[in-house]
This record gives C-alpha cells, sequence and structure tokens, in this order.
C-alpha cells in the first residue's frame, strides 16, 4: 500500500468515526466530497500509469509534457486539462477525464 492509500484510507476511517460520533453533517459532507476527490485523482492516475506499463506511446508524450505546468503564478490559469465542472462533481469529471488522449496526440502530431 503505498503513502496515498494510507492518506485514503486514513480520511475514511476519520469519516466513519465522525458519522459513529453523530458529528456535524457539514463536515461529513466536506470530508466525503474530499475523500471521492482523492480517490479520483488516485485512480485516474495509477490507470494512466497501468496504460503506460504496455504502451510506449504513452510513456512518450508524458515525458514530452513541459514541466511549467506545475508552476502557474497567482491569479493565472496554465493549460488546464480538465473541463471546467459547470455544476458537476469534480471527482466525477476527474474520472470521466481522459488523460492518455493528449499525451497520445502529442505524439501522433510529432
Amino acid at each position: 500500500m503505498d503513502e496515498y492509500m494510507v492518506e485514503i484510507n486514513d480520511l475514511r476511517r476519520r469519516i466513519a468515526k465522525l458519522k459513529f460520533e453523530r458529528a456535524s453533517v457539514t463536515i461529513i459532507d466536506e470530508l466525503e466530497a474530499q475523500l471521492r476527490i482523492l480517490k479520483a485523482i488516485y485512480d485516474s492516475a495509477t490507470n494512466l500509469y497501468a496504460a503506460g506499463e504496455t504502451d510506449p506511446r504513452l510513456q512518450e508524450g508524458l515525458r514530452d509534457q513541459p514541466r511549467r505546468r506545475l508552476r502557474v503564478p497567482a491569479g493565472q490559469r496554465d493549460d488546464w486539462p480538465l473541463p471546467d465542472p459547470k455544476g458537476q462533481d469534480l471527482a466525477t469529471v476527474i474520472w470521466h477525464h481522459d488523460y492518455a488522449a493528449p499525451l497520445l496526440n502529442a505524439v501522433h502530431a510529432k
């Protein structure tokens, strides 16, 4: 189990404890939303990694990605790959986004 799954499982336990203690529904709802988002990010990353294990084009596409996306000045958006959720649950947007397509398109465009 990696450190991300440890964090996800810790959050699950915290939510279960708060429910058992009949804590504020607002706090529980916020933590459950956080858990869904963390799980969506984790699942998406692990699925992309697994796909890249067998597809060298994904590995090449990821290597070619600019590193500048890691640091965005305050108040500015970089080349953000996710669509605007427009009222949708962010975890759902993350789960349904095709992360492989931009990597494969970049390789294909070479």
